[in-house]
């Protein structure tokens, strides 16, 4: 059941809570004046269909409106209607396809069972699956030894270019590690 998008156990709880609060007096009130209003609606509606139904009679026009409020279930119909023609041949098409797919599927599957052979148990765990199988992932390498630091050079709060003598300020120099030539 699905009244407005609200389904059977959310209207439940809707008219629980609503019990709740309101109280049994002023929800059976409420109900009332709902169906008045439902009733009032459905007049006036089919007073319009009956209306405008007229004018499209003597318009010579060949439409035919709904005595009844529109719904969800009669406006899919009405759309599902209006759509079939353009449809069916892609439904057709469709159904076609769907029954030579069933009829590939029977065949392999006859093909497979007359394949299997009555082996051993040995035998059966050697067959290859009918479908590529995956590469399987390679083990980590364990690392030999560890790798040697690439020699990058020092900084040092010395500069062995500068003069000792304090005139010039001592900002460091880059020094080498030993065994590399200097610039």
């Amino acid at each position: 059941m699905n009244i407005f998008g609200v389904g059977a156990w959310e209207l439940v709880a809707i008219l629980l809570i609503m019990l709740v609060f309101a109280g049994p007096k002023r929800m059976i009130h409420w109900s009332h004046v709902l169906g008045t209003h439902v009733a009032k609606f459905r007049k006036i509606w089919s007073e319009t269909v009956d209306l405008v139904q007229k004018e499209f009679d003597e318009a010579g026009v060949d439409i035919k409106l709904p005595k009844e409020p529109p719904t969800r279930k009669n406006l899919n119909r009405a759309v599902t209607d209006a759509v079939k023609p353009m449809t069916k041949p892609v439904q057709d098409s469709l159904d076609e396809v769907k029954k030579d797919l069933d009829a590939v599927k029977e065949v392999s599957d006859t093909l497979n069972s007359r394949k299997k052979p009555a082996a051993s148990s040995a035998a059966k765990k050697e067959t290859k699956p009918l479908l590529p199988q995956p590469p399987k992932p390679k083990p980590p390498r364990k690392p030999t030894q560890a790798a040697e630091p690439i020699p990058m050079g020092t900084w040092s709060g010395l500069d062995s270019t500068a003069s000792t003598n304090g005139n010039a300020a001592d900002l460091g120099a880059w020094s080498r590690i030993v065994g590399d030539s200097k610039n």
